[in-house]
């Protein structure tokens, strides 16, 4: 009996979010690894393309575009009419088996097509005042028309309990995936520490807007250490701006300018690096979707303590330190429990790295996948 070859299935994703102010934030992070995990599975009966703006060029010969993968450049009409600058026609997705909106939610699909919408966050909608009003319309209708994929993907359970109540999402539609790492980058990197400082350090990242609970959480909570502990500092990450300049008055309003540093922006390299060299990260934020920093910090098998946003304490799970509540106190309670922690090279550093494996690139693209064969099925 001739065997029976399996029917290649062709999964779109949408590849946009990797170029232009997303490429180096959560959501281009969240494009860039999971297409490496698809690819990295080798699968026979998958085949993978990304969809990119024909105006990124770049993208079609970067790591986002591992072996294996094909790239589907389009070229995107713009004007005052379009969602976001971009407007996604049904004809750009011809010949997919599932489409993957991996951010926003393309204005229309063609009616057969199973697809599939991650949601990050609704964050745009319960804290409104942190967008101008054409992002809480876009993100407002885009959500919404997430809601009603064939199958919707959220980040954590949190965001997916969230999206259930706001939106009516059913069950059978929903499914929760975590954004995913190349843990194994972050538990062996080439270098750890921050260049310019040789003290040992707690390590903020994901930048300065209000959400992050830098101001009003996170220095107050370091100023309650900074007097106990005369050795530690403090290093804060993210782009230059309005935000960050108030913090770093913030943090001078508190005696800290000489014991705070605002290293700016990282890359990929030095990223990991001030993972791995880092006393312990903390995480303040007062709402996530998810909780990157706590997956990083767990895959270096560094130290994390945790504030009041639950997607990040369930992201921690037993592995970090949690805040008992939104204080500064709790906070500087939880910073100390986390510092008397072994740290990466302990035995509590190989049982944090053991818990991350459920970040990796790979664990991720195989949820996926498997959502992919449901909603095409």
């Amino acid at each position: 009996m001739a065997a029976t070859i399996a029917a290649v299935m062709r999964a779109l994703l949408d590849g946009r979010p990797l170029a232009g102010a997303t490429g180096r934030r959560g959501v281009g992070r969240y494009v860039r690894g999971l297409v490496e995990g698809l690819a990295a599975l080798g699968e026979p009966d998958l085949e993978i393309s990304l969809l990119v703006d024909a105006a990124a060029t770049a993208v079609a010969s970067s790591p986002s575009a591992p072996d294996g993968v094909a790239v589907r450049a389009v070229r995107a009409m713009r004007g005052p009419r379009s969602l976001w600058g971009v407007v996604l026609g049904p004809r750009w997705l011809r010949g997919a088996d599932v489409w993957h909106a991996t951010f926003l939610a393309p204005p229309r699909t063609p009616r057969a097509l199973p697809w599939v919408a991650t949601i990050h966050d609704l964050i745009p909608l319960r804290h409104p005042s942190s967008f101008t009003p054409a992002q809480r319309l876009v993100f407002r209708w885009s959500l919404a028309r997430s809601a009603r994929a064939t199958r919707v993907v959220c980040v954590s359970r949190f965001t997916a309990d969230l999206v259930a109540r706001t939106f009516g999402v059913d069950a059978a539609r929903l499914r929760v995936a975590p954004p995913p790492i190349d843990v194994a980058s972050f538990a062996a990197p080439a270098r750890r520490g921050l260049e310019g400082i040789d003290a040992p350090y707690l390590l903020h990242l994901g930048g300065f807007d209000p959400l992050k609970g830098v101001d009003d959480l996170l220095l107050p909570a370091f100023a309650e250490l900074a007097a106990r502990r005369p050795a530690l500092r403090l290093a804060l990450t993210g782009p230059d701006g309005a935000a960050k300049e108030r913090a770093r008055r913030a943090a001078a309003a508190l005696g800290l300018a000489g014991r705070a540093a605002f290293v700016g922006a990282l890359d990929d390299e030095a990223h990991r690096a001030a993972v791995a060299g880092a006393a312990a990260v903390v995480v303040s934020s007062r709402e996530e979707g998810f909780g990157m920093p706590v997956a990083e910090a767990l895959a270096a098998g560094v130290p994390v303590a945790v504030g009041p946003a639950a997607a990040s304490r369930e992201a921690a799970g037993t592995c970090g330190a949690l805040a008992a509540d939104g204080s500064p106190a709790a906070l500087a309670a939880a910073i100390d429990d986390a510092l008397r922690a072994g740290g990466a090279d302990s035995p509590d550093g190989d049982a944090r790295r053991l818990a991350a494996r459920r970040f990796d690139q790979r664990a991720v693209a195989r949820t996926i996948l498997a959502i992919y064969r449901e909603a095409a099925s």
